[in-house]
């Protein structure tokens, strides 16, 4: 079964509320929002980010936010929140790297290693290394406009895997 990505923005108060617990995600209608799928690349982006599958530090670890801290109940997998300035930390970092400079920071092989997801080391091979970049590369231009949409609305974000 294949875990995507999902982001949602809504209105910062909002997203303080869900935080706190004084409003349940799960009764929010989260198709009303304006969304972002990322289909499979949650952890690759947070990886290539980061340079670990998880609580990456702040502000890069901000754009996939998988910090135990930021963590609430939902679903399967639960959910991540970003206030509005989080949100905007992490847009100002984004626009700081171009794709060269992802290029650069991008190791194929120790990301097959380490299994980070979606790679599976039995159906990937090296030679995958450039479209599998390609394929990191679109959606975290798309998380970056995203992003871009909620500081200027001046919107947290919710992010979950499903």
């Amino acid at each position: 079964m294949a875990i995507r990505g999902y982001y949602f923005a809504m209105k910062d108060e909002l997203v303080q509320q869900i935080a706190a617990g004084s409003t349940l995600l799960e009764s929010l209608n989260i198709d009303k929002y304006p969304g972002q799928d990322i289909d499979r690349t949650w952890e690759a982006i947070h990886y290539l980010l980061c340079g670990d599958i998880s609580d990456g530090p702040a502000p890069l670890g901000y754009v996939v936010p998988l910090h135990s801290d930021q963590g609430i109940e939902f679903g399967a997998y639960g959910a991540f929140c970003l206030r509005a300035g989080q949100v905007a930390e992490a847009l100002e970092a984004m626009s700081g790297l171009d794709e060269a400079q992802l290029r650069q920071q991008y190791d194929f092989r120790t990301m097959l290693k380490e299994e980070v997801y979606p790679l599976d080391p039995d159906t990937v091979s090296n030679d995958d290394a450039d479209a599998f970049f390609d394929y990191l590369h679109q959606f975290f231009t798309e998380i970056r406009r995203f992003y871009s949409q909620a500081v200027a609305a001046g919107n947290g974000v919710i992010f979950y895997l499903f």
